[in-house]
């Protein structure tokens, strides 16, 4: 018995020609101007009556205004942001919570801040009074740079599984995806899914040593690349199957994301710092008592409470990602698993909150999409759709507000 695979010599994996790439390339740059200048009309246009109950405990973290365009690269910088700066100055200490955050995304930005802005002399440039500006600029730009990977490795990973057509869609759809504002805002959601979605498009074309590599520093951004693994070795035992000889040594760097992730707690360990204690902190603890009564806390307040329309919106993003997932078992077995378990994780600690941005790590949910966008109606109005909840999400996140 073979089972049915896209292997390295079927021509659907040639790349996909150049003036596609430089297709994909401008529809990034519109959609980054686009969404930069947008955050700037939003904030000039109108405010929000505060606090936001979005979720019982927002009120209170939602009191205040959020800082203004006169801060500068602060104002594309909320929530979890300023703790990447701080980790890009000043690296990992045992007085505080960083330890939850991993290190790829504030060693990139610490970088182009070395490399880049120190030299011109932005160490010390502090509009509006909010220090650590050039560290949030070089989080901007390293956001800016890896979401336009995150569209191209996107665009090759569905060419190679679904075709041009869909490559085309399955990158639209990723970037107006309602919560795909984050890719453009200091977060670490545009660099790992640039390295996820780099090496599962090198992985299709059976690139074994870019993809182990990418694997591992997928890893070390977010630990959800670990389970990379999964189509990783769903890849390599088809071809093992169907008589398609790879190198073993191949099979063995699947134990590569699993010591990247023991050697990165090691390491956390070595500076005092309890792992366990940190995540619980931001009640992340995995497949908790507590987590259950937390979640089912969640979608009771949706009925309990007549503004609790986020929690549903964050409901309704978890429940369709998971069943897009369910519904590539078939055809993207590898990749189903890996999507799955990507939402599984963050899910399993009983939180809804942040789920609409965690969801993105999966990448079956656009192959699927791109997929039913073969049906024009389909495609119109999921287009709508996704814009008008893209749209309300950069609004609340301009002022403030809850979102992820």
């Amino acid at each position: 018995m073979t089972l049915p695979e896209i292997l390295p010599s079927d021509p659907r994996t040639a790349a996909p020609d150049r003036p596609r790439w430089r297709a994909v390339a401008a529809l990034w740059l519109g959609w980054y101007l686009v969404l930069i200048v947008f955050q700037q009309i939003v904030w000039a246009r109108f405010t929000l009556d505060r606090p936001d109950f979005a979720y019982p405990w927002t009120g209170d973290m939602t009191a205040a205004y959020a800082d203004g365009p006169e801060t500068g690269p602060w104002f594309y910088a909320r929530w979890d942001s300023p703790r990447y700066v701080a980790i890009a100055r000043e690296g990992y200490t045992a007085a505080d919570d960083r330890a939850a955050f991993y290190p790829v995304y504030p060693l990139l930005m610490r970088a182009v801040y070395t490399v880049a802005l120190e030299p011109l002399g932005l160490g010390d440039w502090a509009p509006g009074d909010r220090a650590g500006a050039a560290y949030a600029l070089a989080g901007m730009i390293v956001s800016a740079g890896m979401s336009l990977g995150a569209a191209l490795a996107m665009y090759a990973l569905a060419w190679d599984r679904l075709g041009p057509d869909a490559a085309w869609r399955a990158a639209f759809y990723l970037l107006i995806f309602p919560s795909a504002l984050y890719l453009a805002q200091v977060y670490t959601e545009a660099t790992y899914l640039a390295l996820s979605l780099g090496m599962l498009a090198g992985l299709y074309r059976r690139r074994w040593t870019a993809t182990l590599l990418l694997m591992v520093i997928a890893t070390l951004t977010r630990a959800v690349g670990i389970f990379l693994v999964l189509p990783y070795v769903a890849v390599w035992l088809r071809d093992w199957w169907n008589g398609v000889r790879q190198p073993r040594w191949a099979l063995a760097g699947a134990l590569a994301p699993l010591l990247a992730w023991v050697g990165w707690n090691r390491y956390v360990a070595s500076l005092g710092v309890d792992a366990g204690a940190v995540y619980a902190s931001f009640n992340r603890e995995i497949l908790s008592l507590r987590g259950l009564f937390d979640l089912v806390g969640d979608v009771a307040y949706i009925f309990r409470e007549p503004n609790a329309v986020h929690v549903a919106l964050d409901l309704a993003l978890t429940l369709g990602a998971l069943a897009l997932c369910l519904a590539a078992l078939r055809r993207h077995p590898g990749l189903a698993l890996y999507g799955l378990a990507a939402i599984g994780l963050p899910l399993s600690s009983g939180q809804l909150t942040s789920m609409s941005r965690y969801v993105m790590a999966a990448a079956p949910v656009f192959l699927m999409l791109a997929r039913a966008g073969e049906r024009p109606v389909f495609d119109r109005v999921w287009t709508v759709i996704s814009l008008l909840w893209f749209a309300l999400y950069v609004v609340l996140y301009v002022h403030g507000f809850w979102l992820a």
